[in-house]
């Protein structure tokens, strides 16, 4: 006690006091404005719930948060699997037209390509001419064919595959 009484007689000690008092009040003042905040977001989560209201407002709201989170593992493992199998799906999809045969008008024939993000799909194509159409499918495998291609299918690939 003596020591504070002969810090207090010097006026570097009262400003020092002074300092550390404004601190702490500082401090008290920063703690009670953040317990408010505090008070005021527990009154929104839990609303006026108290005693046996308040268990069961708060493991009404654990069940929901964990039916969230198994909601969310769904969702995961379902996107996961879909990233398994979506390499079977058509990423790009594109058609030529064309006359296949002289003298013909109207782009009747066709060249449909398919493929995955793999590069891997097929070649659809159609020859049409006066007499009726011929079907033909063509294989393609990370942007290759192991069958010949016509002008017409090469184009169409060219445009979706770099060599």
């Amino acid at each position: 006690m003596a020591f504070l009484q002969q810090l207090y007689m010097t006026d570097g000690g009262r400003i020092g006091i002074a300092v550390a008092v404004l601190i702490a009040f500082s401090l008290g003042l920063a703690g009670l404005v953040i317990s408010a905040g505090n008070h005021r977001l527990l009154r929104r989560v839990f609303g006026e719930a108290q005693g046996q209201q308040f268990q069961e407002h708060l493991a009404a709201i654990l069940r929901t948060f964990e039916d969230h989170a198994l909601m969310e593992r769904e969702v995961r493992d379902s996107l996961a699997s879909l990233e398994k199998t979506s390499h079977g799906f058509f990423d790009t999809v594109d058609i030529e037209h064309y006359d296949a045969f002289p003298g013909q008008a109207g782009k009747f024939s066709f060249s449909l390509l398919m493929l995955n993000r793999n590069g891997s799909g097929v070649i659809l194509t159609s020859l049409t001419n006066t007499q009726g159409s011929k079907v033909y499918v063509k294989r393609i495998e990370g942007g290759k064919s192991d069958t010949a291609l016509s002008r017409e299918e090469q184009d169409v690939l060219s445009r979706h595959v770099r060599s």
